[in-house]
């Protein structure tokens, strides 16, 4: 069960859109999680973060615990099933490790591959709506906007936007007042983000596992 609420902590949850090989886990790497130095949860069939990967529950469970417990920075990823079942479960297992006193970056890949469009999971709604309070950063990420629901895009205190086809640029545009033809002119690693209610320019560069020096962290409190 999450612990020490703190209602001053305020909303920090980051939500990325792109189509593939938009660049969208390539800037979540560079400017949005830090690498080092903080508490970070990842689910991450693809093995997208560099984090100690486990594709077995009672070993990532135990591996979490452990961390959890040490009150030290970690970075504890999940690799295995990516069905819906085996996300409720994660999801239930990190709320248990919430803590008001910490950040705890909570990264989720590929939020259309859950099918979560008319019905959002318990366990992950529980994380959207009640982790800020124990210093839960929810960071999400699909090149499916269109099958996540709107409020995962609305909840979010950042939102990025990249390159879309056509069709995704029109809901784009309807969603979030961003122009259909600037979202499909876009270039991969290039961006709308959405900064203090007013969409900017932003954009990342290549690296294999970028943001190494772990300073980058502009989620203070």
């Amino acid at each position: 069960m999450a612990r020490n609420e703190d209602t001053s902590i305020e909303n920090r949850h980051v939500f990325v859109a792109a189509k593939t090989g938009g660049g969208k886990s390539q800037l979540m790497r560079n400017h949005i999680v830090p690498a080092k130095g903080v508490r970070a949860v990842f689910w991450d069939p693809d093995k997208d973060h560099r984090c100690n990967h486990y594709s077995n529950r009672r070993q990532f469970l135990t591996a979490l615990a452990k961390a959890d417990k040490a009150r030290k920075p970690f970075r504890v990823g999940w690799c295995g099933d990516s069905d819906k079942a085996t996300f409720a479960w994660w999801c239930d297992a990190v709320w248990r490790i919430l803590d008001g006193e910490f950040d705890t970056w909570i990264v989720t890949e590929e939020l259309a591959d859950l099918d979560m469009l008319n019905r959002v999971i318990p366990a992950y709604n529980t994380l959207s709506k009640r982790s800020r309070k124990y210093g839960g950063i929810l960071v999400g990420n699909t090149q499916r906007i269109q099958e996540v629901p709107k409020t995962f895009v609305t909840q979010a205190a950042e939102v990025w936007i990249g390159l879309h086809e056509h069709q995704d640029a029109n809901y784009i545009e309807k969603m979030t007042g961003l122009k259909r033809e600037e979202v499909e002119q876009l270039k991969p690693l290039s961006f709308f983000k959405k900064e203090n209610g007013q969409w900017v320019r932003s954009g990342t560069v290549y690296r294999k596992f970028g943001n190494s020096s772990g300073k980058r962290n502009q989620f203070k409190r």
